[in-house]
C-alpha cells in the first residue's frame, strides 16, 4: 500500500538570500545615487576653485585701483594747490579792480589824504622859538621825529620835522607861522584812498588763501603733497607780511601828517626896514659906524705892513749909516755932500 502512496514532495524552496541572490529594488537605487556624486563633488571643487581666482582677481583689480586712487588724490592735491594759487592771484587782481573802483566813491567811504607841508619863519630868539615849536606838536597830539641847528653867530638856523594828527595839521602850521614872520609857505595832499582799498583788499584776499592753504595741509598724505603746500604757505605768507607793512605805512601816513620847518634867527624884515629909514639919529649912527670901519680898516692896513717894515727898518738904517760915512773926504774928512759943505762955508 505503500507503493500506491503519492511520491515524495519535493522540498519548498528557501526564502534566505543567497550571496547571488539579484539586487533589491532599495540597492538599486543606491548605486544610482552614488554614481553622479563624485561628479558633482568634482564639479563643485572647479567652480570654487574659479571663484578663488576670480576673487583674487578682483582683490588684485582693487588694489590696483586703490593705487590709482593714491596717485590721483595726490595729483588732485596738488592740482587743488595750483587752483588755490590761481585763485589768490585772481582774486587780488579783482580785488584792485575793485579797489580802483571804490577809489572813486570817496564821498561815501571818506577818503585818505597824505597832507604835507614845508615853513620859513624868521625869529628874534631862536631857541625859545624851537621849544615852542616842539610844545605845540606835542600839544597836538603829535611828536618831532627830527630836529638840526646851524649856522654862526648872529646867523643861527634850525630845522624841524613834525608829524601831526591830520584833524590839527592846519592850526599846528598856523600857530608855527605865528611865531615870527613867516617868510614861505608850501603846502600838498596827496589822495590815496584808491591805494588804501587796493592794498586792504589784496590783505584780505592773501589772508584767505593762506587760510586755504593751511586747512589744506594736515589732510596731505604724501611727502610732495606735503612740500608742495608748505611751500606755498611760506610763499604766500611772505607776501601777506610785504602787503601789510605797506598797509601801515599808508595808515600813518594819513593819520599823521607831515610839517618842515625852517627857522632862521633875526629881526623881522618891517622892523629892519623901519630903523633904516634917514634921519639924525640914523646919520649919527651911520656915521659912527663909517668911523668905526676906517678905524677897523687902518688897523687892518697896519697889522699887514708891520711885518716887513720891521725888517726893512733894521736893514735900512745901518745901511744908510755906512753910505754917509763913505761920502766923506779921505784927507780932511769933509763930507763931500754938498748940502753939507754949504753949511760948514756958511760958518
Amino acid at each position: 500500500m505503500r507503493s500506491s502512496s503519492s511520491p515524495p514532495r519535493s522540498p519548498a524552496p528557501s526564502t534566505t538570500a543567497s550571496p547571488t541572490a539579484s539586487p533589491t529594488p532599495s540597492s538599486r537605487t543606491r548605486h544610482r545615487l552614488a554614481g553622479p556624486v563624485p561628479a558633482l563633488l568634482l564639479a563643485a571643487g572647479v567652480l570654487i576653485g574659479a571663484a578663488g581666482c576670480s576673487g583674487g582677481g578682483a582683490d588684485q583689480s582693487s588694489g590696483s585701483s586703490g593705487g590709482a586712487g593714491a596717485v590721483a588724490g595726490s595729483g588732485a592735491v596738488r592740482a587743488d594747490a595750483q587752483d588755490a594759487a590761481s585763485g589768490a592771484d585772481t582774486g587780488a587782481d579783482t580785488g584792485s579792480g575793485t579797489a580802483a573802483g571804490s577809489g572813486t566813491d570817496g564821498v561815501e567811504t571818506g577818503r585818505a589824504v597824505v597832507s604835507t607841508a614845508t615853513l620859513a619863519v624868521r625869529v628874534r630868539d631862536l631857541p625859545a622859538a624851537v621849544l615852542d615849536v616842539r610844545s605845540r606838536a606835542q600839544g597836538a597830539g603829535g611828536l618831532v621825529t627830527s630836529s638840526t641847528t646851524g649856522g654862526g653867530a648872529g646867523d643861527e638856523t634850525a630845522h624841524l620835522t613834525l608829524r601831526v594828527p591830520a584833524p590839527a595839521f592846519e592850526d599846528v602850521l598856523d600857530a608855527v607861522a605865528g611865531l615870527g614872520q613867516q617868510t614861505s609857505r608850501t603846502t600838498a595832499s596827496n589822495d590815496v584812498s584808491a591805494e588804501v582799498a587796493d592794498v586792504d583788499s589784496r590783505v584780505a584776499s592773501a589772508q584767505a588763501v593762506l587760510e586755504t592753504f593751511r586747512a589744506r595741509l594736515p589732510r596731505a598724505t604724501t611727502v610732495p603733497d606735503i612740500l608742495a603746500i608748505e611751500g606755498e604757505i611760506a610763499r604766500r605768507q611772505a607776501d601777506l607780511e610785504a602787503l601789510q607793512a605797506r598797509q601801515r605805512v599808508l595808515a600813518d601816513q594819513v593819520a599823521l601828517s607831515t610839517i618842515d620847518v625852517d627857522l632862521v634867527r633875526g629881526a623881522p624884515l618891517a622892523a629892519v626896514r623901519a630903523e633904516a629909514q634917514p634921519g639924525f639919529r640914523g646919520g649919527l649912527e651911520a656915521g659912527w659906524h663909517a668911523l668905526g670901519e676906517v678905524g677897523r680898516v687902518l688897523s687892518v692896513v697896519v697889522g699887514a705892513v708891520l711885518p716887513f717894515a720891521l725888517p726893512l727898518a733894521l736893514v735900512g738904517v745901518p745901511l744908510r749909516v755906512l753910505v754917509r760915512r763913505r761920502r766923506r773926504r779921505p784927507g780932511g774928512g769933509v763930507d763931500t755932500d754938498p748940502a753939507a759943505g754949504g753949511a760948514a762955508s756958511a760958518g
